[in-house]
């Protein structure tokens, strides 16, 4: 099976106001990575943590069940709550990019964008050690993303509000000029020439940049999606790589798929306002489908790789799990509806501290 690694994207914000701090630093100096690595992100509230390459949702869950602990312990220590969410509750003034030549190009690239780029993500790398493989499994990848996002929206809050999206952090990362659906592309000198084009033309300064939502990497022979909000739980972060992973393993040996770009990118737009209610292009067809539906069709698509892996029964327990009390989206307008702030900070809580994790595992 295809090693594959996690990189998870967290903010820490003030426990009264849930408003981002610049804490970010801070923890990067204390907290241990253990076999993962901690990173600096593109905002002094934020922290990144990437797991080593694994083999198996075994070893990512205790990477990323440790640190996650140790983050939750280091946000408490210092008056704040570390969350995993596409988007912070509210913004505040404090919060502001790291300085660093790689980030000052970025926010010079983005310009006014910046002021309000509060976003946080899960991106999951897959191996696969040929390159026109790597290009054939994002080609056929691009289909399925938005099934994945509606089974991943994790941001629904944005400034204090609820944004009325499963997925806010989707909505403003679509103000870039590379957002959503890749194009499809013949072979990896296609994908070579177009990256090195959009460089030459500007709009991107420099290979790292390419922010489709599905892309191959720069450092790694690996396909990365990078389509999913930052998860509640490490459940739900495991929940999206199982998928992942037998995806682009499925994909790999897939015919180029039919869909068109606008077909999907329409796709993830509903997929990102509406969540699991969404109506979806079905992936091989063009037919309209359900959101819930194209899940079923997703796992039955991919259900050879799960077997192979051993997952397949723990993303049909977790699929159940999301069914019955929602994503990441639902369970956090859940929990602002009954207590506000209050319940809000809780359930981030109980998510950073891996209790979700726990109770999972004794059902």
């Amino acid at each position: 099976m295809a090693r594959f690694g996690i990189e998870e994207e967290f903010q820490l914000l003030d426990e009264d106001t849930l408003v981002p701090v610049p804490l970010g630093s801070a923890a990067r100096a204390v907290l241990p990575g253990g076999a993962g690595e901690v990173k600096k992100e593109f905002l002094t509230s934020q922290v990144e943590f990437s797991t080593s390459p694994v083999g198996t949702l075994a070893a990512a869950r205790e990477e990323l069940t440790a640190f996650r602990r140790e983050l939750a312990s280091f946000a408490r220590d210092h008056g704040a709550v570390a969350i995993g969410s596409g988007t912070p509750f509210g913004v505040g003034p404090e919060a502001s990019v790291v300085e660093s030549e790689r980030y000052d190009t970025v926010a010079d690239w983005l310009g006014h964008i910046v002021d309000s780029h509060h976003v946080d993500a899960l991106h999951l790398h897959v191996e696969v050690p040929d390159e026109e493989d790597r290009v054939r499994a994002l080609n056929a990848v691009r289909p399925w993303m938005p099934t994945l996002l509606a089974v991943s929206g994790n941001s629904p809050f944005a400034d204090g509000h609820d944004t009325g999206h499963d997925s806010w952090r989707t909505v403003i990362m679509r103000r870039l000029p590379l957002s959503g659906c890749p194009p499809q592309f013949r072979d990896m000198h296609h994908y070579r020439t177009e990256v090195d084009r959009l460089i030459a033309q500007h709009v991107i300064p420099d290979v790292g940049s390419v922010c489709w939502a599905a892309r191959l990497s720069a450092q790694y022979p690996t396909v990365e999606l990078r389509l999913f909000d930052a998860q509640l739980s490490t459940e739900d972060a495991l929940l999206v790589a199982a998928l992942g992973r037998a995806l682009v393993e499925t994909a790999v040996g897939a015919d180029d798929p039919v869909r068109t770009g606008d077909d999907i990118q329409a796709s993830l737009w509903s997929a990102a306002r509406h969540g699991m209610e969404a109506t979806l292009v079905h992936p091989s067809n063009g037919e309209l489908v359900a959101a819930r539906d194209a899940v079923g069709l997703l796992v039955e698509t991919i259900a050879p790789a799960l077997k192979a892996s051993g997952d397949l029964a723990f993303v049909e327990d977790a699929l159940a799990r999301v069914l019955q009390t929602g994503t990441g989206a639902q369970r956090q307008r859940a929990a602002y509806a009954e207590g506000g702030i209050e319940a809000l900070r809780a359930l981030h809580r109980f998510a950073s501290d891996g209790e979700v994790h726990d109770a999972a595992r004794q059902q």
